[in-house]
């Protein structure tokens, strides 16, 4: 057994590409082919199963709400208890289960169910730490060298996209649903492999705390995050029942909280949170305290002013350190940028839904070969590898939030031209595919100035114990986002041409909203020394 202790910390003096980046760079290509292989053809498999574009809609967005509402747990349990890399580990074990229940209920929808829940599962565990992992191997002195190996993360998720999009559903049409999602789980067990093998060359920065405490940290979180994410799964129950299901997660989360913290104070981000919570409200009842006994004393001759007045107890400063208080605050700035871009996401997720609804209605022949509407979305992850080094250059100098700005309104645009086409269809006109090209460029040019970014920005501005935990609440963005496009595909009878007119309108909303709010943001790095 190989007993050499893994470095806890980046080197101080080593100035270029820290040595375990390839391992992270071909896990995420791998896994990226496994993920996006499985999408490409899961809205047709839906369909297939159910017959409706709108419920297939609905369950696609639910599981992509459910891959990107998980890194919150995943990134819990890495900050506090496993640490990123067996996080990453254990839950691609998971990730490559989900795929196997798959592969082995062709047209189960139960089966369907259990496997997209377990996919989900697995592939929003890693999602935060993954993205903070890389990040934890640079340094002071390489430091400068983290916005070009985000353009090279995203450039090999969209590399193993590609190839996904454009492979899996021809094995499909060849070898059957059963082999087509067989594949991206072997691609996904080659992921977990590739990282295993990577395991001494990377930095493994430690969990805070770890042992009991992190496991008290995990299970908590866990169970207050279930206070919230349960109503995903007791939907289909009376309305009692789910809100009983999830006040009882709350109080359970709440109670193993407390036992926590009378083991040992915790400072991190829901002990300052609640106790600024709690502070908030013992300072409005002093308020309302003293508003009453001088009214008393104002209006009763005899009494007395300031008797009984309740005495001020300690200010959050007098509980928590500096840091500790600065560093919530810096999540809560942080939040604050990211509740935008949760709109945005609503509108790119979509190429693999109703844009996919929109090029069934659309002649599918070009330059001889005929498409399939789920190869369609095969041209995003080809022009983000074009575009990441264009957009570098042109917006390289520019602010981040500034780029995002552009990046949101960019991306309304690509809806009011997929609401033109979709005009021109239903009024009868024999479109050739090609039109759609203009929307995904459009998005593509978008996802690059806000994701791309976002992650350089969620990263950075993280305090130092926060990293995955942050990196979890930018996923979460994502999360909102999908189910607010799951949501509005409910309302049946809702054309098309008005469910896009409706996302065009909120992202430019949006877009000027988040343009407002990042005028007065104030940046601060934290670099994993």
């Amino acid at each position: 057994m190989n007993m050499t202790p893994y470095r806890s910390a980046p080197s101080s003096t080593e100035q270029g590409w820290p040595k375990g980046i390839s391992y992270i760079v071909g896990n995420e290509g791998c896994e990226r082919f496994s993920y996006y292989g499985m999408s490409a053809i899961l809205y047709v498999y839906i369909i297939a199963l159910q017959g409706s574009g709108d419920y297939a809609t609905s369950v696609v967005h639910l599981f992509i709400s459910g891959v990107y509402a998980f890194p919150l747990i995943g990134a819990v349990i890495a900050d506090r208890l496993l640490g990123k890399y067996h996080t990453i580990l254990w839950f691609s074990l998971v990730y490559c289960l989900g795929h196997l229940v798959l592969s082995l209920t062709e047209g189960s929808m139960s089966g369907l169910y259990f496997g997209l829940s377990l996919i989900a599962l697995g592939a929003g565990g890693i999602k935060p730490c993954v993205s903070a992992h890389v990040g934890d191997q640079f340094g002071k002195s390489n430091w400068r060298l983290i916005p070009k190996v985000y353009q090279v993360f995203y450039f090999i998720i969209n590399f193993g996209s590609f190839f996904a999009t454009l492979l899996i559903p021809v094995i499909r049409s060849y070898f059957g649903w059963s082999v087509a999602f067989a594949i991206p789980g072997v691609l996904m067990f080659v992921a977990t492999g590739v990282f295993w093998m990577g395991r001494n060359k990377f930095v493994h920065v430690p969990p805070q705390p770890g042992g009991h405490l992190g496991l008290l940290d995990a299970t908590s979180s866990i169970f207050l995050f279930a206070s919230v994410g349960s109503l995903a799964f007791t939907a289909s129950l009376s309305t009692p029942i789910a809100i009983a299901v999830s006040m009882a997660c709350l109080m359970i989360g709440l109670v193993l909280f407390q036992v926590r913290q009378s083991k040992v104070r915790d400072d991190g981000f829901l002990a300052v949170s609640l106790a600024a919570i709690s502070d908030w409200f013992r300072r409005l009842f002093l308020r309302i305290s003293q508003w009453g006994l001088l009214f008393s004393a104002t209006s009763s001759s005899g009494g007395s002013q300031g008797h009984g007045a309740p005495k001020p107890r300690s200010t959050l400063r007098d509980q928590f350190s500096t840091e500790a208080i600065d560093g919530a605050s810096a999540i809560v700035r942080i939040l604050s940028i990211f509740l935008f871009v949760s709109i945005f996401w609503a509108l790119f997720d979509q190429h693999g839904s109703s844009w996919i609804r929109q090029a069934k209605m659309m002649n599918l022949n070009v330059l001889g070969f005929e498409l399939m509407p789920s190869q369609i979305q095969g041209i995003n992850p080809i022009l983000v590898m074009i575009l990441i080094p264009l957009m570098s250059y042109m917006f390289g100098h520019i602010k981040p939030l500034l780029r995002m700005s552009v990046g949101m309104i960019i991306a309304s645009f690509s809806f009011v031209v997929v609401a033109l086409i979709q005009a021109q269809l239903d009024q009868g006109a024999q479109l050739n595919v090609v039109w759609q090209l203009l929307p995904y460029i459009l998005i593509t040019v978008a996802e690059v100035l806000v994701s791309v970014t976002g992650l350089e920005f969620a990263y950075t501005q993280a305090p130092k114990r926060m990293k995955s935990t942050v990196m979890g609440f930018w996923l979460l963005s994502v999360a909102f986002g999908n189910i607010l496009v799951a949501f509005t595909a409910r309302f049946a009878g809702l054309p098309l041409v008005d469910f896009f007119w409706v996302f065009a309108g909120l992202m430019a909303i949006a877009a000027g909203l988040f343009a407002l709010r990042a005028r007065y943001y104030v940046p601060q790095d934290y670099p994993q020394h």
